[in-house]
């Protein structure tokens, strides 16, 4: 069994009981852990072939599977009165692997991924997308600043996840120079290599392509 996998659990079981003054069992405890890391049973945990919790320290975001965590919690027989929510189960397990070392990079808690991606990972920086549209930009007259995401979709694999992102750079054209588009629409990959578990991984790469849109420009021809 995984030294951080049992660590989590033990931690878990004192913190309930300090907390509650109950008892949380090892079993109950040992499928609520799995469940973080992604793994529908212990059993599942404790065989994991490639990717061990001890590689933690090489991750840069941690995705705890947070709806996992709720079909387990939901489904898990005996559970003593008083355990927290899953939201809090799960700051609970983050704050000690932080504190103890085994974790230092950022914590994504979503229970809806794509949406995540959207709001928080993209909007947050744009620039990621933005400066590989450098090139398209320079090639108009337009000043840019909305990036508009139409959709996200995931392909999760064995050994990366894969975000796919569409949507497009507006801006206005400068009104003292011929137009040759103000928008560009674009496509992204985001690659994140999972390192850890099923929820460990590294810092997402990507790549970006885009083209700009100038059907405007074919309609004021019309």
């Amino acid at each position: 069994m995984s030294t951080i996998q049992k660590k989590c659990t033990d931690f878990l079981r004192m913190t309930f009981n300090d907390l509650a003054g109950g008892k949380l069992g090892s079993g109950h405890a040992h499928e609520i852990v799995a469940a973080y890391f992604g793994y529908g049973t212990a059993a599942a945990l404790r065989a994991e072939p490639k990717y061990q919790l001890a590689a933690l320290d090489k991750a840069a975001i941690l995705m705890p599977d947070l709806r996992l965590m709720d079909q387990r919690v939901q489904h898990l027989n005996g559970l003593p009165a008083g355990l927290p929510n899953v939201d809090e189960l799960a700051s609970l397990l983050s704050s000690f692997l932080n504190a103890n070392g085994y974790f230092s990079g950022e914590v994504w808690y979503t229970r809806d991924l794509e949406e995540y991606i959207d709001v928080s990972f993209i909007q947050e920086d744009p620039m990621m997308i933005e400066d590989a549209l450098s090139g398209e930009m320079a090639m108009t007259n337009a000043f840019f600043d909305e990036l508009y995401i139409d959709k996200v979709s995931l392909d999760v694999g064995d050994d990366v996840l894969v975000a796919n992102v569409s949507g497009s750079l507006n801006g206005e054209n400068d009104p003292d120079k011929p137009f040759h588009g103000d928008s560009i629409a674009f496509t992204t990959m985001i690659t994140f290599e999972r390192v850890a578990g099923r929820t460990g991984y590294m810092r997402p790469e990507l790549e970006t392509s885009g083209a700009i849109d100038d059907s405007h420009y074919y309609d004021q021809d019309a």
